[in-house]
């Protein structure tokens, strides 16, 4: 086996380059298109790296000018990239934003894309099993077949191996039947998932009354952590008998798009460093609301010094 320093984190999924009109314009009309990278577990590593955490990334890229551009991203931002394979036969996956009437529509060119025909064979086990959290998403199992098999044989090497699983929900219907996302969801929470990410629309899509309190009493076994994403609204943290809510920071919002995967980072980060529950809570907002306010998923991102002291401004002691 190769000889890598020790990473913390293995995030897995697909990256998408992100191609952008000018804000609050269409993708339709006459306008200069500017590129960004995307893909919400590539987001979440980096978010993660520049919060002084070492991460490393499972995909695939194509052998083509954006996967090579995305492997300078995470080199210079220092994701380990080693689990990542170059495919020669399949191009790296796109995505289109469009403003309409005040919101974000999604156009996505990933079928058959290479990080669909991930395999289990390319990863390096002994290496992920340094590891204390692997993170997914269900994106991640909903690309292909391919992806969704290599998600469980992580989910299972985690389970076995004492390494925490956190898993965003990220339900995007035009990725796979309804009930299909219902089933495989619902077991990922049950059977392995420590720290839960989701949003209130996916609870709702989940059914059991669509709160938290109702969610948890039906599920076999609980997460750890549960932070639901409420938006503008700000988050709810659940952990045992404790619960919080975070209301929301105020920024100059640009952009929401990485929002929630900057949340999952600063979630993450919060864990391995044996944050306090509410400052758990805070830090993993903040680092969200501070990623609002750039264009893309990835301008402002901070850093860990940065998001403390805008915790600071807002009164907020560090651990």
């Amino acid at each position: 086996m190769a000889t890598h320093e020790a990473i913390e984190v293995v995030s897995y999924g697909e990256p998408l380059i992100g191609i952008y009109p000018p804000m609050n314009r269409s993708i339709a009309e006459d306008v200069p298109l500017s590129k960004t990278w995307g893909g919400d577990t590539s987001n979440m590593a980096l978010a993660l790296t520049k919060l002084g955490h070492r991460t490393a990334y499972v995909t695939r890229v194509g052998n083509d000018g954006f996967g090579h551009s995305f492997l300078d991203l995470w080199r210079r931002n220092g994701v380990d990239t080693s689990q990542i394979t170059l495919d020669e036969e399949h191009r790296t996956g796109l995505y289109f934003v469009s403003f309409e009437d005040g919101k974000h529509e999604f156009t996505s060119y990933r079928k058959n894309s290479a990080a669909s025909f991930v395999s289990s064979e390319e990863i390096d086990w002994e290496f992920v099993g340094q590891a204390k959290v692997l993170h997914l998403s269900g994106i991640s199992q909903a690309i292909s077949t391919n992806a969704m098999e290599v998600s469980f044989d992580l989910l299972e090497f985690a389970k076995n191996n004492g390494i925490l699983v956190s898993y965003d929900v990220n339900y995007r219907p035009p990725l796979w039947k309804r009930e299909t996302a219902r089933a495989v969801i619902l077991h990922t929470i049950a059977e392995y998932a420590d720290i839960l990410e989701i949003t209130e629309d996916e609870l709702d899509f989940l059914g059991y009354g669509g709160t938290p309190e109702t969610f948890l009493r039906h599920l076999p076994r609980c997460p750890r952590i549960l932070a639901v994403k409420k938006g503008d609204q700000g988050a709810y943290l659940r952990e045992g008998d404790k619960e919080l809510l975070v209301e929301p920071f105020k920024v100059n919002v640009e952009d929401t798009v990485g929002a929630g995967d900057a949340f999952d980072a600063g979630l993450i980060a919060g864990v391995l460093e044996g944050m306090s529950f509410e400052q758990l809570g805070l830090f993993a907002s903040a680092v969200a609301a501070m990623t609002c306010r750039g264009v893309g998923p990835l301008r402002m991102q901070p850093s860990r010094k940065e998001a403390w002291t805008f915790l600071e401004s807002q009164h907020v002691s560090q651990p």
